[in-house]
């Protein structure tokens, strides 16, 4: 075990554990940002975008919290060892990780549909991605194979967030006056996923297998989020809808 401001990390881990605490300072300081920008957003005449802004400052609060969950998983309960990931209370903090990280999802693709869109969709893809998250939260675990087909529930629900950047390519092909704004926030999601994508376990191994190490990786990978945050961050300032 190494010690990382006086914590107790596992060995090889250590990189990982800051730039996790990197990220998480991150989403918080945009969180601050924009409720700045709200408190002064609520004086402009458009009704819309303060609601948007203030859904995507609850966003960011969720998901630092969500990664607080996720990294006491990780890094202090199970160290990264899939046989204890379905123990008690170990699956619970990962459970809680992943609901915090859907509530806010699910709020702004419902914002998205009935204020922006007006109720285009009737609210569907905000319904699955609930009825999947309150699944996955309430899926019985005991055993590694009970775990993965809870996270397999949770990653179903999961797609709908595909459809957030889909749905501000559309207003963006719209509404031309928007077209910068929305395109801005629907690129930055696209990157912020594709940097979690990377240090999935499936992709993680072919650029390891390339030479690059895990450290190298989760740099590149918190980059790209840092970077996706920031354009979601300036996009939802400048939405007027």
């Amino acid at each position: 075990m190494a010690i990382v401001l006086g914590l107790p990390i596992p060995d090889g881990y250590e990189i990982i554990f800051l730039l996790t605490l990197v990220l998480i300072l991150v989403k918080l300081v945009m969180a601050i940002y924009l409720g700045v920008r709200l408190r002064k957003s609520k004086k402009e005449e458009n009704p819309v975008a303060p609601i948007f802004m203030g859904s995507i400052m609850l966003v960011m609060i969720l998901w630092s919290i969500s990664r607080i969950f996720f990294a006491i998983f990780d890094f202090f309960l199970t160290k990264f060892d899939t046989n204890t990931y379905a123990l008690f209370p170990n699956v619970w903090f990962w459970k809680f990780g992943a609901l915090f990280a859907s509530i806010g999802v699910i709020l702004v693709l419902w914002i998205i549909d009935r204020k922006i869109l007006g109720n285009k969709f009737k609210g569907i893809f905000a319904i699955i991605m609930l009825a999947s998250m309150i699944l996955e939260t309430l899926w019985p675990v005991s055993t590694f194979a009970d775990f993965q087909a809870a996270s397999t529930v949770g990653l179903v629900g999961s797609l709908m967030a595909l459809f957030i950047p889909i749905l501000f390519f559309y207003i963006g092909i719209k509404t031309p006056g928007l077209r910068k704004t929305a395109f801005l926030l629907a690129v930055g999601i696209i990157i912020y996923t594709l940097g979690g994508g990377l240090v999935s376990a499936a992709i993680i191994d072919i650029f390891t297998g390339a030479g690059l190490t895990p450290d190298m990786v989760y740099l590149i990978s918190t980059s790209m989020k840092i970077a996706g945050l920031l354009m979601i961050t300036i996009g939802t300032t400048r939405f007027r809808f």
